[in-house]
This record gives C-alpha cells, sequence and structure tokens, in this order.
C-alpha cells in the first residue's frame, strides 16, 4: 500500500525519538513530498532546526505550518522558542498566547509566557505569570527563581529575598539563588548574611564568577 504525508510523518517521529535527525528529516522531506499542504512535517523539521541551533531557519518552518494550519498549536510553541532563543521576546509571547489560545495546556508554557515578560521587561507582569505558574506547580524552583529576579529588577529587593529563599528551600544547591540571595542582603545592609550567602553559592560551585567577586569585594570592607 502506498504511504501516505501522514505515514511518512509518523516514520519521521518514530526516527526523531531516537535521536536519529537525518533518517527524520528524510522521512518529513518524503511526507511533504507525497502533500504539500500537510502541515505537521513542517512543523517536525523547525523543531529539527530549533534542535541543532538553526532557530531563524527553523521560524520559517514554524510559519509555514502556521499558514498550512492556523491551529496546529505545536507549530506556535515552537516558533515561540525559536523567537525566544533569538531574542525576539515580544514575538515569542505572541507565539506563546497563540498556542494557549488553540488549546496547549501545559505548564511550560505558562513558564516561558512568563519568562517571555521578564526578558522583555514587562516585570509586573512577568511576576503576575509566575504567580500563575506557581499556583498550578507550587514546587516550580525556576519560577520562583525568576520571579525573584524580578522583583530585584524593579528594585523591590524584600520580595525578591522572599523568592530566593522559597528556591533555596526546594533546591539547597541552587547556586545562582545563593548568589542572589547574598545580594538582596548586601542591598538590605545585610553584610554577614551577605557574605554566608555568597560561600553556600561558592561551595556548591566553586567557580561561580559573580560570587567569587562579590565575595572579594566584600573582604575588602
Amino acid at each position: 500500500m502506498k504511504k501516505t504525508a501522514e505515514d511518512y510523518n509518523d516514520l519521521g517521529l518514530q526516527e526523531l525519538a531516537q535521536g536519529h535527525f537525518e533518517e527524520a528529516l528524510s522521512l518529513f522531506e518524503k511526507s511533504i513530498q507525497t502533500d504539500g499542504s500537510y502541515a505537521h512535517p513542517y512543523c517536525n523539521i523547525g523543531n529539527i532546526l530549533a534542535a541543532t541551533g538553526h532557530e531563524d531557519d527553523a521560524v520559517r518552518w514554524f510559519t509555514r505550518a502556521i499558514e498550512l494550519n492556523p491551529q496546529l498549536e505545536l507549530a506556535y510553541y515552537g516558533l515561540g522558542n525559536s523567537y525566544f532563543n533569538i531574542g525576539n521576546y515580544e514575538s515569542a509571547r505572541v507565539s506563546f498566547e497563540k498556542a494557549k489560545e488553540k488549546g496547549m495546556d501545559h505548564h511550560d508554557l505558562d513558564f516561558m509566557i512568563a519568562m517571555s515578560y521578564m526578558q522583555g521587561e514587562q516585570l509586573e507582569k512577568a511576576i503576575a505569570s509566575f504567580e500563575a505558574c506557581l499556583t498550578v506547580q507550587p514546587g516550580d524552583v525556576e519560577a520562583y527563581f525568576n520571579k525573584g529576579m524580578s522583583y530585584a529588577r524593579l528594585g523591590h529587593i524584600e520580595e525578591a529575598k522572599q523568592d530566593f529563599l522559597k528556591a533555596i528551600e526546594l533546591a539547597p544547591e541552587h547556586d545562582d539563588a545563593l548568589y542572589n540571595l547574598g545580594v538582596a542582603y548586601a542591598f538590605l545592609d545585610n553584610t554577614e548574611e551577605s557574605k554566608a550567602q555568597f560561600e553556600k553559592a561558592l561551595a556548591v560551585n566553586p567557580s561561580h564568577i559573580l560570587a567569587q567577586n562579590a565575595l572579594a569585594e566584600l573582604n575588602k570592607q
């Protein structure tokens, strides 16, 4: 029986799941040759390009998939990730929101919407989005950490400190949370606690340059 575009796409996904990128790519191309209007292989080629660092090319393939099937939520999600990775945070957020609108319901999607707000310096919206993530998944260390970073950028140091403390409670060896907690204590004029956190960060990661420099500066005082 002659294979359909869907058949070739499914075979490509099987190869992709095993990490066989070239074989998967060949099968996705056969899917397109069989039916150029079938959107899924375009999306899957976009995923391969993104996974191999070709984000600009991936954007074009995800965009084509969406043109062919405006309901394909995975294409919007892939497009959002590629935009995020090339630093186009507003387009990333719009794409992630589209994926959500089309029916994708996943914690990672909500987290990436929050990260897009944060990287785009829309910090109040980022905080609200991280809080929404934490309502669904209260143990999300990175949501606490990045919410703390958003508060810190706004100059809300006490709130930032509380989020860093929560991140460390959940992940005691989170060296960046330890370092940023040290920075928060420094801003709050608690030098001894600041030093203690920098030392903890270095105990976890002796090559943490920022913690090394911060501790050296405090030791000069």
